[in-house]
């Protein structure tokens, strides 16, 4: 009895952490579709050109908005300029 009743604790651990990290990925998969890499101009650089000057560049273009943005972890962060509007 007291192999199962592990088992059922085991099984519901397992559960609970899928579900948790499943939710982590949908959100921060949400985070990434709400902005657009169309429109990708300059390098950001720490100290020179940052998200401020990006915006406004965006803007003067213009664009909706514009920040410093990665597609993935490896690339260089670039001012990605956007024309659409977000719903949350």
């Amino acid at each position: 009895m007291g192999i199962t009743k592990a088992l059922v604790i085991f099984f519901h651990i397992v559960i609970l952490a899928v579900s948790l990290s499943n939710h982590v990925v949908l959100t921060s998969g949400a985070e990434i579709e709400k902005f657009t890499y169309d429109h990708c101009y300059h390098l950001c650089v720490q100290g020179e050109y940052g998200s401020r000057e990006c915006f406004v560049d965006c803007t003067e273009k213009g664009f909706y908005k514009g920040d410093c943005v990665s597609r993935t972890p490896t690339d260089p962060i670039r001012c990605c300029c956007n024309d659409h509007y977000t719903t949350n």
